[in-house]
């Protein structure tokens, strides 16, 4: 589903299809989309989540980069913290890749830098160092000496399962995922893919959460905007938070103006450095445009029905402008005022079916929220034993 079948299903419902008499232009039906998607949003938002790295014994954190800057996080969904067992995950491979330029593949000439990481049950660790190779027109990349494992953690069992192989693109600084090597013996790999191969792969991670995940999850209390109070003792010595995972430096916008949220922690919970990883859950607008949407499939027909409100409502302005004429010749009388009436009266009833279709997604998701399976009851100092 993309913007254009729920145009042309909006068409439909409006009757209006499209040609030279269309009363509604292909921009007053996405603006009406873009309204409808919206106040669903609201409702029914798309949760996404993103792993941050700790600060030592600091609550309070700037929100979490969105997976995409056209749609900034609206508010923090829920909070677990910590995520895994201290201590549990792998050092990233300490070493780079061994890498000869050849021909015979598919690559641009330029410089190219590769990158690799270890894969565990619970998740990935950060990069290696990056090894450049510099590569001519229509060439290829032989890499050996790929690390096979790392050294074992000593405060849990766990494993690596494999590795991740990240590449930039020619004369680029971004790396993207190559390959998967589902295994701890292969040693070599052999790169022709061209550089259009890797548009829209997965970056690089910036968070390690090779440890062992922690069951259940420990989903933490928090604060929205909480730096209006708690400045002063929680954040670090750079002042107001930065960028995720940087400071800042006490010169920039305002702590009060700063989106942030404070953690509820014990003072002997506080986390001890910045290994421990906690997972954001957060909501932002739904995606629907020409690429697609994460709006469920369940869902389509009640953005079009909120979509052909608010485009019955912008039509409705022009119509008011009607006139009752009664001729003194020959007694004809002409009278459209009608028209108004009846589209607003159609109007109010599309609204309240949309306003009531959301209310019962709305009660649908605070269902399914609330319904968490609890196996017994959880000690106070449940972390510490």
């Amino acid at each position: 589903m993309n913007l254009t079948d729920i145009e042309n299903a909006l068409r439909l419902d409006l009757f209006d299809p499209a040609g030279p008499d269309e009363r509604w232009s292909n921009a007053d039906l996405e603006r009406a989309i873009n309204k409808a998607v919206t106040r669903y949003s609201q409702y029914y938002p798309n949760i996404s989540y993103c792993d941050m790295n700790t600060r030592p014994y600091q609550r309070t954190y700037p929100y979490p980069q969105p997976w995409n800057s056209a749609f900034p996080v609206w508010w923090i969904e829920r909070i677990i913290y910590p995520l895994q067992a201290y201590g549990s995950y792998f050092q990233p491979p300490p070493g780079g890749l061994s890498a000869s330029s050849g021909s015979g593949g598919a690559l641009s000439a330029g410089l190219y830098q590769y990158a690799i990481t270890f894969l565990s049950e619970g998740g990935e660790t950060t990069p290696s160092p990056v090894t450049s190779v510099s590569v001519s027109n229509n060439g290829s990349v032989t890499l050996s000496n790929i690390p096979l494992r790392p050294a074992q953690p000593s405060s849990a069992l766990n494993s690596v399962i494999g590795r991740n192989l990240y590449r930039t693109q020619a004369n680029g600084t971004t790396l993207l995922l190559l390959a998967t090597l589902a295994d701890t013996t292969t040693s070599s790999y052999c790169d022709t893919l061209a550089d259009s191969a890797l548009v829209g792969r997965p970056a690089a991670p910036t968070v390690n959460t090779s440890g062992v995940m922690l069951w259940p999850p420990q989903e933490r209390d928090f604060a929205e905007y909480s730096n209006l109070f708690d400045s002063s003792a929680a954040l670090a010595a750079g002042g107001n938070p930065g960028p995720q995972g940087s400071i800042g430096s006490g010169l920039g916008q305002p702590a009060s103006q700063t989106p942030t949220f404070t953690l509820k922690l014990s003072s002997a919970e506080l986390p001890p450095d910045n290994t421990l990883v906690m997972r954001i859950f957060y909501a932002t607008r739904h995606q629907l445009d020409a690429s697609g949407s994460t709006i469920p499939e369940m869902h389509r027909d009640l953005i079009v029905l909120g979509a052909s409100l608010y485009a019955m409502e912008a039509y409705q302005v022009p119509t008011n402008d009607n006139f009752s004429f009664q001729d003194g010749e020959l007694h004809d009388h002409f009278d459209d005022t009608a028209i108004p009436r009846s589209w607003q009266q159609t109007i109010v009833a599309r609204r309240a079916e949309f306003e009531a279709r959301l209310q019962e997604i709305r009660n649908q998701r605070d269902f399914a929220s609330a319904a968490r399976v609890h196996w017994g009851d959880v000690p106070a100092r449940w972390i510490r034993l």
